[in-house]
């Protein structure tokens, strides 16, 4: 979890750094070079590092990163280094070579371009700005916004932007593509796919991985994931509309693994304690919810509106105490393996086909909240809250991978069982769930307020 600022505008006497700091808590480092201003704030996951910008010694390229990438050789002296490398040798194509969670900046003095780039489904956040000729770029809009700028918008997830430093040349591709064709019937490359996600975002880490363990699937899949391969890590719980049959199994199943099982008992999460900490030390974002058929919901709704937003940020805090650094998140897996619905039943009113997915994904495919609508915006809120916190969070079920082992399967398959392969994975490790029920906590009985 890091941050970072690239301006044609100086930013030596701005305050723009307040929030945006919290993000990486271990190194701010500004560079000014040629006109342009760079700034970047690190959270070390490794315990040694090499502070960015990283500038090459010939000054010509500069690289500005945020997030992990996962196939980054282990001799590599840092990924920023690693990614300067694999520039020089690909070029604009870069961004297909890599695995990972991101969002990146080159700047290339030798042609006076540079490369903005966010992950495939925009888990690391970054901004444009721009006013009159001047622009930058951005991890939180909050920072271009005291720089000046008035005129700013997230980058696509999933896209490069090539710009020409003069401003006569903008252009945006996109970064991966997926095989929509529905031809597997077997689960177990799904199972390896998933357990590779998990493992590779547990490597090379200070402190202890944490999960947020509920009663429902996904946060029970990556609990279930880390004791089957042995991975230290530690659970929260909090107390709320849970099923405790189901919680009190999985609780001894991570303490009889030698982890360790933390439960919050909800009347000890101050609410107006963690209200003012949202509206004080993460930045708010308007969610713009929507679904297939083009239908604007939940209007108003934002980050700090955002209950669930109020239970992320007790359950860091306690995480932080005990010495985790790295959240490993469920978000996606309702967008991706649900649809949050199920045989064509919609839980919520973003659903777009209630989870019955087509014979044929042509004509379907991406569906709203594949890359924008609730995937953008829950994303949004796990970065902003966890990054509050100096914590990095990281997404599993949104792994490369494992959205396309996914998509391969057949539609009968991916319509058998409510979240198919999360169910599947779950009896293959023989771990407890409550079945065919959306589950997260919260303090509401009727509609949880926050999902692992």
């Amino acid at each position: 979890m890091c941050s970072f600022v690239f301006s044609t505008l100086p930013t030596d006497k701005i305050d723009f750094n307040r929030i945006m700091r919290l993000r990486g808590p271990d190194v701010t480092r500004e560079h000014s070079l040629r006109g342009y201003s760079f700034c970047h704030n690190l959270l070390s996951m490794r315990g040694n590092y090499v502070a960015q910008p990283y500038v090459a010694p010939d000054e010509d390229v500069v690289i500005l990163f945020n997030g992990e990438i996962y196939n980054c050789p282990d001799d590599q002296e840092s990924e920023a280094r690693y990614l300067h490398d694999l520039y020089l040798e690909k070029g604009a194509d870069i961004f297909r070579h890599l695995d990972g969670e991101y969002a990146i900046l080159i700047v290339d003095f030798r042609t006076d371009t540079l490369l903005a780039a966010r992950d495939c489904f925009g888990t690391k956040p970054l901004f444009f700005g721009s006013n009159g000729k001047d622009f930058g770029f951005a991890s939180y809009r909050d920072a271009l916004s005291a720089l000046g700028f008035s005129d700013i918008q997230p980058l696509k997830p999933n896209h490069v932007v090539d710009y020409a430093l003069d401003g006569s040349r903008i252009v945006s591709r996109e970064i991966y593509q997926f095989n929509i064709a529905q031809h597997e019937t077997e689960v177990e490359p799904w199972f390896d796919a998933f357990d590779a996600a998990v493992a590779k975002r547990v490597r090379h880490l200070r402190g202890t991985p944490f999960v947020g363990l509920s009663s429902g699937y996904d946060s029970g899949a990556i609990a279930a994931s880390l004791i089957a391969q042995g991975t230290p890590f530690m659970s929260i719980t909090v107390e709320g509309r849970e099923d405790p049959q189901v919680v009190a199994g999985r609780i001894r199943a991570v303490e009889a693994s030698g982890n360790r099982a933390i439960t919050i008992p909800q009347e000890e999460l101050d609410v107006a304690r963690w209200q003012a900490w949202l509206k004080d030390h993460v930045e708010d974002e308007p969610y713009v919810i929507v679904n297939d058929e083009g239908e604007r919901l939940e209007r108003g709704k934002s980050v700090h509106g955002d209950k669930a937003a109020l239970i992320l940020a007790g359950v860091c805090d306690k995480a932080k105490q005990n010495g985790a650094l790295v959240y490993l998140s469920g978000s996606g897996a309702d967008e991706i393996f649900s649809d949050y619905g199920f045989q064509g039943r919609k839980f919520f009113a973003h659903s777009n086909f209630g989870g019955l997915y087509p014979q044929n994904l042509l004509g379907h495919f991406p569906w709203s909240s594949f890359y924008g609508s609730t995937q953008a915006a829950y994303l949004f809120k796990e970065e902003m809250v966890a990054g509050s916190f100096g914590m990095e969070a990281r997404y599993p079920f949104l792994d490369l991978q494992v959205v396309q082992s996914f998509l391969s399967l057949t539609a009968d398959v991916k319509n058998e069982l409510y979240k198919s392969v999360i169910r599947r994975y779950l009896a293959h490790r023989d771990f407890p769930v409550h079945e065919n029920a959306k589950i997260g906590f919260g303090f509401a009985k009727k509609r949880p307020w926050w999902k692992f």
